[in-house]
C-alpha cells in the first residue's frame, strides 16, 4: 500500500458531504481508477502508488488532489481488513520465505554457471548445472505455492468477510458509486474524442454496473472481466 504523496494535500473529508468527480481525468488514469475501485469491493487491494507518483508529477487534476485523501482513506480502511484475518499474517509470512528461498538459490546459482561456462573454472563446473537446475526447480515450485497461498489467503478473507456484511457494506456501496460514475465519465470521454470502446478495454472484477457490456467473462485462468464501456 502507498504511505501517501507529499503533494497530496486533500485530507479525508466527511463521506456524507463528499461528491467524486472525475473530471480532468484523462482516458487511460480514469480507466485504471475503475479497476482498482472495483477490485477493493472484492478485497484486491493494489498498490495505490501509482497515484501518488501521478500527483508528484503534476500529472492530476488540482480537483482530484482535493479529492484524493478521503478518497485514499476509504480504500485504506479496506486494505487494512486483510492483515487481521485470522491466518493471513501466517500465510504470507509462508509465501514470502518461499519467495526468498528461491530468489537466493537463483542469485546463487546464476553466477555458477556463468563462471563455470564463461571462464571453464573446472572445481564449479560439476555444481553448475545441477545448482542451475535447482534454482529453476524452486522457481517453479514457489509459483505454484505462491497461487495456492493467494487463493488461501482470498478464501479466508472472503469468508471473514461474509460473515460480517455490516463490515464494509459502507464502503462497497460508495465504491460502487464511484465506479459507476466513473464508468459514465470515461464514456462520454470517449465519444466526445470519437475514441472506439472496443480499444479501450477495461479489467472489472464484478459485473452489477450499467453502460458496461461483458465481452470476457472470469475463467481458471482469468480472474477478471473483460468489459466495453458503452
Amino acid at each position: 500500500m502507498s504511505h501517501g504523496s507529499k503533494s497530496a494535500k486533500g485530507k479525508p473529508a466527511s463521506l456524507e458531504d463528499f461528491k467524486f468527480d472525475p473530471n480532468g481525468l484523462d482516458l487511460k488514469f480514469a480507466r485504471n481508477l475503475i479497476t482498482v475501485f472495483d477490485g477493493y469491493r472484492i478485497n484486491r487491494t493494489y498498490d495505490l502508488t501509482f497515484v501518488d507518483k501521478a500527483i508528484n508529477k503534476g500529472e492530476l487534476p488540482s480537483s482530484f488532489v482535493k479529492q484524493w485523501g478521503t478518497i485514499r482513506a476509504v480504500l485504506h480502511k479496506l486494505a487494512a481488513i486483510g492483515p487481521k484475518v485470522p491466518g493471513v499474517e501466517e500465510t504470507m509470512n509462508r509465501k514470502q520465505y518461499m519467495s526468498f528461498i528461491s530468489l537466493a538459490f537463483i542469485t546463487i546459482a546464476v553466477p555458477i554457471l556463468l563462471i563455470a561456462w564463461v571462464f571453464q573454472v573446472a572445481f564449479l563446473t560439476p555444481f553448475a548445472l545441477p545448482l542451475a537446475l535447482l534454482a529453476v526447480g524452486l522457481v517453479m515450485v514457489n509459483f505454484l505455492v505462491g497461487a495456492i497461498y493467494n487463493r488461501r489467503v482470498a478464501w479466508a478473507i472472503y469468508n471473514y468477510l461474509e460473515a460480517r456484511p455490516d463490515l464494509t457494506a459502507r464502503e462497497n456501496v460508495i465504491l460502487k458509486t464511484w465506479t459507476q460514475t466513473l464508468i459514465h465519465y470515461v464514456g462520454r470521454t470517449m465519444r466526445k474524442s470519437g475514441e472506439d470502446p472496443e480499444k479501450h478495454i477495461t479489467k472489472f472484477f464484478n459485473d452489477d454496473y450499467t453502460s458496461i457490456e461483458v465481452l470476457q467473462e472470469p475463467s481458471t485462468f482469468r480472474k477478471h472481466y473483460s468489459v466495453k464501456i458503452l
